[in-house]
């Protein structure tokens, strides 16, 4: 079963290399997510993002220096009054994301770390910290100038 999923990272890798050259991008990070893979250029500050298992579509790619808020959400199935005295909060959690709101866009980009009906309950907690981990390194490369000491702009972080 490991070799398996060894086949699908190998071939997502391949993927977002593939992306990666075609737009002149050197990726210092990556991460395959349920059904997205992202790759970070820190150097050029720009974050890829494609539909995983999608060849056909077109990635897209996010100005770092254009986000203007950085959040981890987590979204709750409605839970009934008395439902916490024999459940857990975590069994009412649908998915934990990253969402990115730029200045020129309407609707923010939403990237999925924890899907209840794709993950595991038992990687919540590493799925949660992988998020958190890129919020702040995408919030520290979104604040930065690309040679110099912090610009005077505000970026708002939300959890």
């Amino acid at each position: 079963m490991k070799n398996r999923h060894k086949g699908i990272d190998k071939h997502n890798y391949l993927y977002l290399s593939k992306w990666g050259s075609a737009f002149n991008l050197s990726f210092s990070s990556h991460e395959i997510l349920s059904n997205k893979i992202i790759g970070l250029d820190g150097i050029k500050r720009k974050l890829l993002v494609a539909e995983k298992n999608n060849e056909s579509g077109r990635p897209y790619i996010i100005e770092l220096a254009k986000v203007t808020a950085i959040t981890v959400k987590k979204i709750y199935n409605s839970i009934k009054a008395g439902a916490l005295k024999t459940r857990r909060v975590e069994e009412f959690l649908e998915s934990i994301v990253l969402q990115l709101e730029c200045a020129n866009q309407k609707d923010p980009v939403v990237l999925p770390f924890y899907e209840r009906n794709l993950s595991e309950i038992q990687d919540l907690r590493g799925l949660e910290k992988k998020a958190r981990n890129w919020q702040l390194i995408l919030s520290k490369i979104a604040t930065t100038q690309k040679n110099g000491p912090e610009e005077k702009r505000q970026l708002h972080l939300i959890e």
